[in-house]
């Protein structure tokens, strides 16, 4: 086997690989020797098939197939080895040249940039002391009687605390404003939810009752283009309706099922916040660990990673869009911004984010921290089983490989995590 490199900028080399003969023919050996362990043959027991008769009876061009797979897999990974390669990301080999005699290939490496952490020496990060106060408590315990409550028709008036469907329209000047059109739209008057001013007109009116009102955008609101401007409304009342709920009692608490009573709920509402502070402290520590080094180490951010942070964030905030029933699109045009602008807002947290990942890779490899064989597979585990809890499905054609790598990257994060918090924590 031989390799050679070419230099396509200070992140990228284009890698072209070339497998003899006789390098190829180990690998198809080995590749009939593996299919041979599942063969089932008259005759002979399982995985003792002798070669003369694997060869008869496995398909030659799944074998070919498996054997490229293979050799390609396995000598990009010698390469990267011998070389002492810091890889993060390389593209789809791309076959060249396929032939008895050779195989040829060529793939685009990305390395990790040659950084330096700087020392910080002295650096410590005082941990905050974590309470769960009584108001928490009680917050937490009403959302959890709101998502029981129960709603009776009404005639008369709405008032504060029941719960409205409306249909409005805002227009600016005598335009149409973008996303300022709703049908059937719930509220809880008086939980303050709109433009100040909008919930309080709403008091007093009754069903199919119609109005028209104005108000004033504050200079803070949301939407840039809307602040300090005069917005007119026009809504419609289509159902209001008295909301009641229920006591937070023994009973209540029996009905979530998993409480043998009020005091058992109480408990577990404030040990799972005292568990969300923690985790949130720890985490507040960590970026702050972080942000001392990513500083004193003074290192770039390159663009391409940067690039790529920000075409995942905006696929992660198009995601939570979907998952509440809005388009990126609609949203964009509700916040008067392009895509583009929206990126230009974020690229300063994504050269944070891309730091800090630098830093952590960094840190990693001085110290030498890996994820275990066991690690990964006891994570593989944990995750195949809550999907198929979820009542989800294992994808025929699910990456196992990539979704390995996936976890070893988790589990090394998290151990370099702990690693720098224990260092640097008093």
């Amino acid at each position: 086997m031989t390799h050679q490199f070419k230099k396509i900028d200070q992140f990228q080399k284009e890698l072209t690989v070339e497998l003899t003969k006789d390098d190829l023919k180990s690998y198809v050996e080995r590749t009939e020797s593996i299919l041979g362990q599942d063969l089932q043959v008259d005759g002979f027991r399982k995985g003792k098939i002798p070669k003369d008769q694997l060869k008869k009876h496995l398909d030659p061009a799944a074998v070919l197939e498996s054997a490229l797979d293979v050799a390609i897999r396995e000598s990009l990974a010698r390469v990267i080895q011998e070389e002492d390669l810091d890889m993060m990301s390389f593209s789809r080999p791309e076959v060249i040249e396929n032939t008895p005699e050779k195989l040829v290939y060529k793939a685009l490496l990305v390395l990790f940039p040659d950084i330096k952490i700087k020392d910080v020496d002295g650096l410590k990060v005082a941990r905050k002391d974590v309470v769960v106060e009584q108001k928490e408590v009680e917050d937490t315990l009403n959302t959890i009687r709101n998502s029981r409550a129960g709603y009776t028709e009404k005639d008369g008036p709405a008032d504060n605390g029941d719960r409205v469907e409306i249909d409005f329209e805002v227009k600016a000047g005598s335009n149409l404003i973008d996303g300022g059109v709703s049908k059937n739209h719930p509220m809880i008057l008086g939980e303050n939810h709109f433009i100040p001013g909008f919930e309080e007109n709403l008091v007093g009116m009754k069903k199919d009752e119609e109005k028209n009102f104005s108000l004033v955008a504050p200079e803070n609101y949301y939407r840039k283009d809307m602040a300090g401007k005069k917005l007119d409304f026009n809504v419609r009342v289509n159902k209001v309706q008295s909301v009641s709920l229920p006591e937070l009692n023994d009973d209540f608490a029996k009905t979530l099922g998993k409480f043998d009573g009020i005091s058992d709920m109480v408990n577990s509402v404030k040990g799972g916040l005292l568990q969300e502070k923690k985790l949130k402290e720890q985490q507040r520590v960590r970026l702050e660990i972080l942000g001392h080094m990513t500083k004193a180490s003074n290192i770039d951010a390159p663009d391409f990673m940067v690039a790529k942070q920000l075409d995942s964030m905006i696929q992660d905030f198009d995601n939570n869009l979907h998952a509440n029933d809005m388009e990126l699109g609609l949203y964009l045009a509700h916040v008067g911004k392009t895509q583009e602008e929206l990126k230009k807002d974020w690229k300063g947290e994504a050269e944070k984010q891309v730091k800090i990942f630098l830093i952590l890779h960094k840190a990693a490899k001085d110290k030498n921290i890996s994820a275990s064989h066991e690690e990964i597979d006891q994570e593989l585990n944990t995750v195949v089983q809550s999907i198929l809890m979820r009542g989800g499905t294992l994808q025929e054609n699910m990456d196992m490989e990539r979704l390995k790598e996936d976890i070893a990257a988790k589990i090394i994060n998290e151990k370099t995590l702990a690693f720098l918090e224990k260092l640097y924590t008093i």
